[in-house]
């Protein structure tokens, strides 16, 4: 699934600023486009560039960021701070492999974009996508807890890796069941504020694990995610019976997945912004 993410910027040469138009346009075919939006509609920019060199830009960018403090920034420079841990800095001269991998980095950590990550996919990634989860991989470790617990029930090694990264983006602590006897040895023990529920599991399968959960005294009131290959009508009405509050048809992309986060946790899905 493919994806255009506006930039706004404050300050930059011309030069600069043609490089960045020349370097989306030589990026058009990733999945991650990059488009350059005009001054006035900076407000809806999904990043913004700003020139840290530059005390005039700088100004600028204050005085707007007042209003739009929401809108990630990345600093333009000829040098990085030694301390830099807070900031996210782009290093001249402006190169395609450094003003894509910056980019890229603030989708993944900012806006929880990672296409390449679909979960219950069987598709063969090129190296390119490899390289992107890894980077997703490590950006996920470096996120602060949210104090969120999820749990993942699924006997797939491949979605239990993809869900692994793309909830701890959103700062989850993650605890992973690869059979519905697990799955109810964990709500047993512990308090969840989400669970991904797949239904084709060894042993006990998912509807009995999810009619399981909404019974038990600690679990009963938390959101049920069903992940499934099915998708017939008779599935989802046997799942919603079970007590599930959605049902997910896997390989289920991550757009989609971040939807059912911010329906279920808000607050959780702001994270990074």
């Amino acid at each position: 699934m493919d994806k255009t993410f506006k930039i706004g910027i404050f300050g930059l040469t011309v030069n600069e600023q043609n490089t960045l138009g020349s370097i989306f346009k030589l990026a058009a075919s990733r999945n991650r486009r990059y488009v350059i939006v005009n001054v006035p509609e900076r407000e809806t920019a999904d990043i913004v560039l700003v020139d840290s060199d530059d005390s005039n830009a700088l100004n600028e960018w204050r005085s707007f960021s007042v209003h739009h403090n929401s809108i990630p920034v990345v600093l333009v420079t000829k040098s990085i701070p030694a301390e830099s841990a807070k900031d996210i800095y782009l290093r001249r001269p402006l190169t395609l492999k450094r003003v894509l991998e910056t980019l890229d980095k603030v989708v993944i950590e900012v806006h929880k974009y990672v296409p390449e990550l679909v979960v219950g996919g069987e598709e063969v990634l090129d190296e390119e996508a490899n390289a992107v989860l890894l980077d997703a991989a490590s950006s996920a470790d470096k996120i602060l807890p949210s104090g969120v617990k999820s749990l993942v029930v699924d006997d797939a090694l491949s979605v239990r890796k993809s869900m692994d990264i793309q909830l701890k983006l959103f700062g989850m602590t993650i605890d992973f069941a690869e059979t519905g006897e697990e799955a109810i040895d964990f709500i047993g023990k512990s308090v969840y504020d989400i669970i991904f529920l797949d239904i084709m599991l060894p042993g006990i399968d998912g509807y009995k694990v999810c009619r399981e959960i909404k019974s038990h005294k600690m679990s009963k009131n938390t959101p049920v995610v069903m992940l499934t290959g099915k998708g017939s009508r008779f599935d989802k009405l046997k799942g919603t019976m079970a007590g599930a509050n959605i049902y997910l048809t896997k390989p289920v992309e991550p757009e989609k997945l971040k939807e059912v986060i911010k329906q279920f946790l808000p607050n959780v899905a702001s994270i990074g912004k």
